[in-house]
């Protein structure tokens, strides 16, 4: 039996396992938060190395640099920027990486796949309005600079926008004016309507839910013009053009938000 490719381990493994509890990101790491406190920065208690410290004495330890006085904004991450593995990516391990993400629950949303596929070869997540529907997915607090960074990661496919959903964090309580990135060109649609992410949870959810490898394999069978799908995602992952002419594809199916028609 023939390796898999680490390209194509990679497009599988989307949203790369975020974890189903908050987190204290830093030094590259994702510490759990095990009790809540006032402050996620200071006072809130993180596993460090099997020991229950505060959130304060890990960055201590850890080196990391708390900017506890920074402005922070609320960001939802219903895909991958919940996962440590992908803020590592992005953020790298420095002192000043320090970002605590908290488990929420996101009212009349749910997590469905985009009308795009990222350079890593997945089709990734975007928020669709769904009334009566509740996702369980995650907060970050980021620093204006940590933002940036952001912004810039999210690229053209995604708009950043105040979310009109309620939000119940996790030790927090309601929380308003929380943004998100949401998809500028709909959300995926060759079916006819949204695909919802199998891997988040979501209550009263009215989508059909799929694992990534099915949608992938989906979307082979539509735009591969007869190629297998590991050959498919390969070349999406190799060939930066041809990816985006996929991408131009799949906008023509696109399912559209009901607010931009």
């Amino acid at each position: 039996m023939s390796e898999i490719a680490p390209e194509i381990v990679r497009a599988f493994g989307y949203p790369f396992d975020p974890p189903d509890h908050g987190f204290l990101f830093a030094a590259g790491r994702g510490l759990r938060f095990v009790a809540d406190g006032a402050d996620p920065l200071d006072d809130a208690v993180v596993d460090l190395d099997g020991t229950s410290v505060s959130a304060g004495e890990a960055l201590r330890c850890l080196g990391a640099q708390p900017g506890g006085t920074e402005r922070r904004t609320a960001v939802v991450g219903y895909g991958s920027n919940a996962s440590p593995q992908r803020l590592l990516e992005k953020y790298g391990d420095g002192p000043d990486s320090v970002i605590p993400v908290l488990r929420c629950r996101l009212h009349d949303h749910d997590v469905v796949y985009a009308t795009h596929i990222a350079t890593y070869g997945s089709v990734p997540a975007g928020l669709y309005a769904s009334p009566g529907t509740v996702a369980h997915v995650s907060v970050s607090f980021l620093t204006d600079r940590q933002l940036e960074i952001m912004h810039v990661s999210e690229g053209e496919n995604y708009h950043f926008a105040v979310l009109l959903g309620a939000l119940d964090v996790d030790g927090v309580g309601a929380v308003e004016g929380a943004a998100a990135y949401i998809t500028t060109h709909g959300v995926y649609g060759f079916g006819g309507a949204p695909v919802a992410l199998a891997r988040v949870r979501a209550d009263q959810r009215c989508f059909a839910a799929r694992e990534q490898a099915d949608m992938l394999e989906e979307l082979c069978c539509h735009l591969g013009e007869g190629a297998g799908l590991h050959e498919f995602i390969l070349r999406a992952v190799r060939d930066d053009d041809h990816r985006k002419a996929l991408v131009l594809k799949m906008r023509k199916n696109a399912v559209r938000h009901a607010e931009t028609g």
